[in-house]
């Protein structure tokens, strides 16, 4: 760019232009698209040749009506009616800001990278710094690991790193950036074509965007100390303060969050969330309902939903963890400290603590003041089914790169194992509890004897179907020629000392084994960056299907006696009754259930002023039937299906 001339200044002047110091500005091209632009520090400023659509109308380039201090910016880019000053940007190719109070950045700001949210516990000690691509695994070992002093801090390093690296002297807005109808925008950076249309006021933070799936920021927000990623649509006045909204993350409707993170594919509505870490698929929709002092994930919250961690003696210092595909009612209250098994459903108001993580697939309930749980009671649930085959179909990122990773399966070395803990323990009660006493107090609930051995025998069928389930697939999919090759393809690749231990890092299921080891290099500096921490994690998650074999070989051998690969044909064939009879006890209790919803208690709201035959016409015209249902449907299929799939491995296993 070359300096004006004096007949160009004079050209600017005359449109109603002034400048602290001419020399400092640098405008190419028409110079017809800047009018009553003020000029300060150094500005330099690309051409504009094309006009860009503003609300449906097509509106020149350039600059109108504003000041301009220490900016570059780019080619075709229209600034307009900015209230106070556009200062210490670099804005890209093609953006647009018009109607924006100010838009301004500090020399040596962050951007929110830095930023300390105390979640989880708001008594303090689970502190996590953002920066602005935080994976939920990088973010959940900040959080959940602070058992080691020396990881604490290999990891604090690793996070200056990236603290040091978002620390500049100018706010970057990304080619193709919209800001339409905002207040003020202090030290933010917007990424490319980002749309932020009616926000009240964003404060220290980084709008993360792409264009595959641009991040949108709408009206009435307010967000100080705050990262937003791509995909993320924040809206609806929503207050953010201290947080973090991730990948494809929904967040509207007046709802407020404080120092709480949420990762892919959330959504808050209406609600408030207080210290939460929401692992992906956390979702809140409904008024009165408080999320506190929490763990979550693959999490739905009933309407009124309320966590209370504060026994008004040494402050809020209690937490809870509420594991993979837990539910909980409207209007239930759970008291921390809490620690809940994976796909449980939580009805009631709990008063005491509940301690129930090798229960998983259960039913908790209030009854008469009292906490009881009926063990492995969701494992007949149609909604239980529904729910793992909807998150994968739900998973709306559309960037280049899905930060968060996600096991997505319902049944998994990490339920199973805690249905195999879950079954151990009942027995032990069963067997330990006198006959007299009609229940016991267990995890801080109660549980009554005539559920011992129901639970027990729940969770046996479905660690069977499982195990035998995983064993036929690899019987099936070998295609080998003789019995011997069968046994050779069952054999796993040994690679951990400890298949059976397995945990949950922010939505991503791994044997602890590698998670140890993956810490140990933290500490050693033998991972060099939160992008080299966030590959490990993908590695590990590649190894995900070679490890779980390792663990079905594992577990298969304890519950059976042998291995897989030592099985005869003989065995394999009493394995394949064994699933049959499983599976199809399971299924045939979803099937039932899905089939209540077609029950005369469904028809009640139906046929004001009919006939019964009426009724029924008009139910099945909103609802459906079970001939007719896509679930229930499906589901007979799937029964079907797994005739059809045991006559296959029957006449396979016969041949060899």
């Amino acid at each position: 760019m070359s300096a004006l001339t004096q007949a160009q200044v004079d050209q600017l002047i005359t449109q109603g232009c002034s400048a602290e110091d001419w020399s400092t500005v640098s405008l190419d091209g028409d110079l017809a698209h800047f009018r009553n632009a003020h000029f300060l520090g150094t500005v330099r400023v690309r051409a504009s040749t094309v006009d860009v659509s503003v609300d449906g109308v097509a509106l020149p380039c350039g600059i109108y009506d504003t000041t301009v201090a220490d900016c570059i910016i780019g080619a075709n880019v229209r600034i307009a009616r900015v209230g106070s000053v556009v200062a210490r940007y670099e804005i890209g190719d093609g953006v647009v800001i018009q109607d924006v109070a100010s838009l301004t950045a500090d020399a040596g700001s962050s951007f929110g990278a830095g930023t300390e949210l105390e979640t989880v516990n708001e008594g303090g000690g689970r502190v996590i710094r953002l920066v602005p691509e935080l994976s939920a695994q990088t973010a959940w070992l900040q959080v959940f690991r602070g058992h080691s002093a020396p990881l604490r801090s290999a990891m604090a390093a690793l996070v200056d790193v990236e603290v040091a690296s978002a620390r500049r002297d100018r706010g970057r807005i990304g080619a193709n950036a919209r800001l339409l109808h905002c207040g003020v925008i202090r030290n933010v950076c917007i990424g490319p074509h980002a749309e932020l249309r009616g926000v009240s006021l964003l404060d220290d933070g980084t709008v993360l965007s792409c264009a595959e799936h641009p991040a949108v920021v709408g009206d009435a927000v307010q967000a100080r100390h705050f990262v937003i990623a791509e995909g993320a649509n924040v809206s609806g006045a929503a207050l953010l303060d201290k947080a973090y909204v991730g990948q494809a993350c929904k967040v509207g409707k007046q709802f407020s969050a404080e120092n709480t993170l949420f990762f892919a594919n959330c959504e808050a509505f209406h609600g408030e969330a207080v210290a939460v870490f929401a692992g992906p698929y956390t979702v809140t929709h409904h008024k009165g309902t408080l999320l506190i002092a929490a763990g979550f994930s693959f999490y739905n919250a009933g309407s009124g939903t309320n966590q209370s961690n504060h026994m008004y003696k040494l402050g809020p210092v209690h937490q809870g963890v509420f594991e993979r595909g837990t539910k909980t009612g409207s209007f239930s209250y759970v008291l921390h400290e809490t620690h809940v098994g994976p796909f449980s459903v939580i009805i009631g108001k709990h008063y005491t603590n509940i301690n129930t993580p090798d229960l998983p697939f259960s039913y908790l309930h209030e009854s008469e003041g009292h906490s009881e749980i009926v063990p492995g009671m969701n494992l007949g649930s149609v909604g239980t089914v529904r729910d793992g085959e909807k998150w994968p179909k739900r998973d709306g990122r559309k960037a280049p790169v899905r930060r968060d990773l996600i096991t997505f399966g319902v049944f998994t070395p990490f339920t199973v194992e805690k249905m195999r803990a879950g079954r151990a323990t009942l027995l032990r009660l069963h067997e330990t509890t006198p006959k007299e006493k009609a229940a016991v107090h267990y995890g801080g609930v109660i549980i009554k004897r005539l559920l011992f051995r129901n639970g027990a025998k729940a969770y046996a069928q479905a660690v069977t179907r499982y195990l035998n389930g995983r064993v036929l697939d690899r019987v099936e999919s070998s295609a080998a020629s003789t019995w011997q090759n069968v046994q050779k393809a069952l054999r796993p690749v040994i690679s951990l000392q400890d298949p059976f231990a397995w945990t949950d890092v922010g939505g991503l299921l791994m044997p602890v084994e590698r998670l140890r080891a993956l810490e140990a290099d933290i500490i050693t500096g033998a991972v060099r960056s939160l992008p080299d921490l966030d590959a490990r994690f993908a590695a590990i998650a590649n190894a995900g299907e070679q490890d779980e074999w390792q663990y079905v070989c594992a577990a298969f051998a304890q519950e059976l006696g042998f291995a897989p690969h030592e099985m005869s044909r003989e065995q394999a064939q009493k394995l394949l009754a064994d699933y049959d009879a499983a599976a199809n006890a399971l299924h045939a209790k979803i099937l039932d259930d899905s089939k209540k919803e077609f029950a005369a208690f469904a028809q009640i709201g139906f046929g004001l002023g009919m006939t019964d035959e009426e009724r029924q016409q008009e139910f099945t015209a909103v609802r459906g039937s079970p001939d007719t249902n896509g679930v229930v449907q499906k589901l007979a299929k799937e029964q079907a299906a797994m005739t059809e799939r045991s006559q296959r491995l029957k006449e396979l296993l016969a041949a060899y």
